[in-house]
């Protein structure tokens, strides 16, 4: 069933519920937060009361990156509709239960189509055959890199990883992209990116302006990652979440427009794929992330935050 693609305004007030039910007290007090109208913004959100609060949003996302990735995404996704179109006519491994597919960043040419259907299957089934006799296999696992006899799988699989246990009803292999170059100081930078640009467009009158008619007694600012940071940019598992956000809460509290925000939070959540952790052997919700800090005016984590496990 296809998923309704939601509006930015939709995204907003999604991230803004999953941290209300996951951090119900995260601005001192519980709230009740509305949407302000187009052109009545900033802020993105109004808390009423006797002392009303503006809160702003900011996706924890590099743009460029997201471009790239969506490439190289659009690549993969071909490789699973060809391989992934009447699976269930195909070969049933007995002795592995899933596959991992590490692809490479190349288009596949039509003329290549079949045969590379062809040999992926034929090659899987082969390894399953020659399973128990495997020298190479390491316990529950074989990491497959030479693909002697399979030229199409040389030309667009770097490799593809077996894991061992009962079969799985449903499509039984995976495809990944290459993450490309990998720059474990990308998150934080993205960060820092994330707080610069808020900062520097909340230095224009105009928005100045629209800002006292709401007759704040504080202004927010909520950057907040999720799917598209775990997807589309540079892996954050490489650095926890609490060092990225540490040196993240040291930029801002080093910046000369620090004090345009009264408070200043970094949200993160993610949810895993359920199907994909019973394939490599995980419990349900092995790898959901629920995670709050506060970077200004003073760090610190929010009990409660959690992360089941670092980013793959």
């Amino acid at each position: 069933m296809a998923t309704q693609r939601l509006t930015h305004v939709q995204r907003e007030e999604s991230v803004l519920t999953d941290l209300e039910t996951n951090f119900p007290k995260f601005a001192g007090r519980e709230a009740s937060w509305t949407g302000v109208a187009e052109g009545k913004d900033p802020p993105d959100f109004l808390s009423h009361g006797s002392r009303p609060i503006g809160l702003e949003l900011v996706e924890w996302l590099d743009g460029d990156q997201m471009t790239a990735t969506k490439t190289r995404e659009s690549l993969r996704n071909q490789i699973i509709h060809l391989l992934g179109n009447n699976w269930e006519n195909e070969h049933r491994p007995q002795n592995f239960r899933f596959v991992f597919i590490e692809a490479k960043n190349e288009r596949t040419a039509s003329s290549d189509a079949y045969d590379l259907r062809r040999e992926f299957f034929a090659c899987a089934a082969a390894v399953d055959a020659t399973w128990l006799t495997n020298t190479e296999r390491l316990g529950g696992s074989y990491y497959q890199t030479e693909f002697l006899g399979y030229p199409r799988l040389e030309k667009y699989f770097v490799s593809i990883r077996y894991l061992d246990g009962e079969p799985l009803a449903s499509q039984w292999f995976y495809v990944r992209g290459d993450h490309g170059a990998i720059d474990r100081a990308q998150p934080v930078e993205t960060l820092r990116q994330a707080l610069e640009a808020k900062l520097a467009n909340y230095l224009n009158p105009e928005k100045q302006t629209l800002l006292r008619a709401h007759g704040l007694s504080e202004l927010c600012l909520l950057v907040h990652g999720g799917f598209n940071a775990f997807a589309y940019n540079t892996p954050w598992g490489l650095s926890s979440l609490e060092h990225i956000a540490r040196l993240g809460a040291t930029f801002y509290a080093t910046h000369a427009q620090r004090h345009i925000f009264s408070r200043v939070w970094f949200f993160n959540s993610l949810d895993t794929e359920d199907e994909l952790s019973q394939a490599m052997g995980f419990p349900p919700g092995y790898g959901r992330v629920r995670w709050l800090a506060q970077l200004w005016p003073e760090f610190r984590v929010y009990p409660g935050s959690s992360t089941s496990c670092r980013q793959a």
